[in-house]
């Protein structure tokens, strides 16, 4: 079969990440880059051994040649970008959110239908080991029955700059525009990752408070932090919690998104603990098992964040030539920017909003 030929679309900091699961992959090749930014757009071309660049996303799949995009641009572009490609008889891969809104999420959805094409939310901490270890874990029953999730979200400072929000002039400032964002700035960074974990650890969710309060970084530019948010699971005696923490002065190795997450669950018999950080040099074990006084560590210390993106790419390579299925499909994506609005909504309204099921 010949390799699935790719283009990428929005060339920021996210794409390197992108980029590492093609390079390791005969199946897959990048041919095309797009970025508003023409330099930009010719170093990563260059940098990928790209056969072309765009600046304009239209141009680019006018011009053919390829079999699959990946959009990595601002949230306000998805639902757009994601449909024009569709209907240009091409597999999508696309950053989070899928859309703004259930009413754009539902005709991305029906249109991914139509065409038969797959139709992939990139979730890269979904293909996190480690996670997945805890959810075995979880399922073999080694704490009993789970009846709390805690997620402590932390934004602290990186070593090259990406989201450098107090000094930052770049592209990545289009977060702190509701119209541009979809809401606050670590909407989709942090509420809705957390809910993907929750989904995938312990199961749906049918009520969300959340505490929001907001910290200046600059003048007319705030950061939606410290913030705290709860919800109970559906018919499951088990709640969550979510803690975001803006610590500027707190400094990690990465040169990738400075954040980290720090994922507890409870259960009957024990708890199980799960880092996952873009920084190499943390010293916990990313799982450990604690039970009967005792703990247990699973996995190594410097397991590398990359690895995420690197599965997550793989599948879709795979989803699209038929040899997997998408992990995180249209519809699971719907159902968590669902969850992410209802979190967006508590904030705003200062009060539990409940969601139907059924």
């Amino acid at each position: 079969m010949a390799r699935l030929k790719v283009g990428i679309v929005g060339a920021g900091s996210i794409a390197d990440l992108h980029a590492k699961g093609y390079e390791k992959d005969d199946r897959a090749e990048i041919v095309a880059v797009c970025d508003r930014d023409e330099d930009k757009a010719i170093q990563r071309a260059l940098d990928w051994g790209a056969r072309a660049y765009f600046t304009d996303f239209d141009a680019m799949i006018a011009a053919g040649g390829l079999d699959a995009v990946e959009i990595l641009t601002p949230h306000y572009l998805h639902a757009n970008q994601v449909l024009t490609a569709l209907q240009a008889g091409l597999h999508v891969s696309v950053e989070r959110p899928l859309a703004l809104t259930i009413e754009e999420a539902n005709q991305v959805v029906m249109a991914a239908e139509k065409v038969g094409k797959v139709l992939q939310v990139y979730e890269p901490c979904l293909f996190y080991k480690p996670l997945l270890d805890a959810r075995n874990l979880i399922d073999a029953g080694e704490i009993g029955k789970p009846t709390a999730i805690r997620v402590s979200m932390t934004v602290g400072q990186g070593q090259t700059g990406i989201w450098d929000f107090q000094n930052s002039e770049d592209a990545t400032l289009w977060r702190f525009d509701p119209k541009f964002s979809g809401g606050s700035p670590m909407l989709y960074d942090v509420g809705y990752q957390t809910f993907c974990i929750s989904l995938f650890l312990i199961g749906n969710v049918e009520k969300i408070e959340v505490w929001r309060s907001d910290t200046p970084i600059r003048e007319g530019m705030k950061i939606d932090a410290p913030t705290v948010a709860m919800w109970k699971h559906f018919q499951q005696d088990c709640y969550g919690t979510m803690t975001l923490t803006y610590a500027p002065e707190r400094k990690m190795r990465t040169e990738h998104h400075p954040l980290e997450a720090l994922i507890t669950v409870e259960g009957t018999r024990g708890q199980i603990r799960i880092i996952r950080s873009s920084d190499p040099t943390q010293l916990e074990a990313p799982v450990e098992l604690r039970r009967d006084n005792r703990k247990v560590a699973y996995g190594q210390r410097n397991t590398a964040f990359e690895d995420s993106f690197i599965r997550a790419t793989q599948n879709f390579i795979g989803a699209c030539r038929g040899e997997d299925e998408p992990l995180l499909g249209s519809a699971e994506a719907r159902q968590l920017l669902l969850l992410t609005l209802a979190y967006l909504e508590s904030s705003r309204r200062g009060r539990a909003v409940s969601l139907q099921h059924g």
